[in-house]
């Protein structure tokens, strides 16, 4: 799978574009609840592609790609931090994200449940992670499942209550929300410590 991306690499950004058009910088902005002063991660993030746009609203966009050819391709875009590392075995020390993006990539990693997990543990508390995949439900996603397949890329289409779930199972709440395109949004929040142990918050008691 990593040798079909770096082969990909080159012309990823208008490839994607044709099928989805160009980020849409406003709409990430209101997803994630931005500006923050606080580091980003684009996990899975490939070029950059939609990280990119959004430097100027957070302290510092990283992106993780497994593939050396996305990460070079990244590289072209310019202030980024860019670390060739498997989403499953984050190379982050614990809550130290306020923002996490997965763009059209969860389908693509082999280890979703460790990934979802991983992506937990580095999300700082009251930080907020924005999942957008695919809707499989739809008979164009459908297709498009059917042709990774036979592309022999691994991809696993998730339906988007699986995915739920599995952000609940790793400690975060997380919502669905229609996207555009065949694509869902579900978007995830970590608690802070003392909210899920029920308790009030310390900086504004009740």
């Amino acid at each position: 799978m990593i040798f079909q991306f770096d082969f990909l690499a080159p012309l990823y950004d208008r490839m994607v574009g044709f099928f989805l058009g160009q980020p849409d910088a406003e709409k990430w902005r209101e997803l994630l609840n931005l500006p923050t002063g606080g580091r980003l991660l684009d996990a899975g993030g490939g070029t950059g592609r939609v990280s990119a746009p959004l430097r100027s609203l957070v302290g510092q966009p990283v992106v993780v790609d497994i593939s050396s050819g996305m990460i070079r391709q990244a590289r072209e875009k310019g202030d980024l931090e860019l670390v060739r590392a498997d989403a499953a075995q984050l190379p982050f020390p614990d809550a130290c994200f306020e923002r996490i993006i997965v763009v059209d990539s969860l389908h693509h990693f082999s280890q979703q449940r460790q990934v979802v997990q991983e992506l937990a543990r580095v999300l700082s508390h009251d930080g907020l992670l924005v999942i957008e995949e695919f809707d499989i439900r739809r008979l164009p996603v459908k297709g498009i499942a059917l042709v990774e397949k036979l592309a022999l890329m691994g991809s696993r289409f998730l339906r988007p209550e699986k995915i739920q779930e599995q952000l609940q199972e790793a400690g975060l709440t997380a919502e669905i929300l229609k996207g555009e395109k065949s694509t869902i949004f579900i978007v995830a929040r970590k608690s802070p410590p003392w909210r899920s142990m029920g308790e009030e918050d310390p900086k504004h008691p009740t």
